[in-house]
């Protein structure tokens, strides 16, 4: 498995865990959070579009969630993004391809999604460190 962040991240100062949250909850989120954890959340995209500006984020777990293609225009406005987790949600190949907005971003895992080979390879072009599973 490649090396990720989020598991080093979750010991530190700045990990905030918000899977119990719901939509109404997440502008609750402090905004010098480093890693959030969302995994298995009760949130959809509108929820993701009240989040705070997060400047420091470095890794964002979205597994499980209710999210689509709207909510990667907030996601990619992390630009200190390094690592995603986006696991059994509806994002497609359209909202994957905006990850390569994401300049800092080293991996990211997709397992359960919908995304075309086409979607994968114009990523992985434009950020060719990235890590990735799924």
């Amino acid at each position: 498995m490649t090396e990720v962040i989020i598991f080093k991240l979750k010991q530190e100062e700045g990990y905030f865990d918000a899977s119990g949250f719901d939509d109404s909850e997440l502008s609750l989120v402090p905004e010098d959070t480093v890693c959030l954890s969302l995994e298995n959340a009760s949130i959809t995209d509108a929820g993701i579009s009240s989040l705070p500006r997060l400047k420091e984020l470095r890794c964002i777990d979205l597994d499980s969630t209710k999210i689509t293609d709207e909510s990667m225009d907030v996601i990619t406005s992390f630009t200190s993004l390094e690592e995603i987790w986006i696991e059994d949600v509806g994002i497609t190949s359209k909202g994957f391809k905006k990850l390569a907005l994401l300049p800092n971003l080293k991996y990211v895992s997709f397992w359960g999604t919908e995304i075309s080979d086409d979607a994968y390879d114009y990523v992985m072009e434009k950020l060719p460190n990235l890590k990735s599973e799924g």
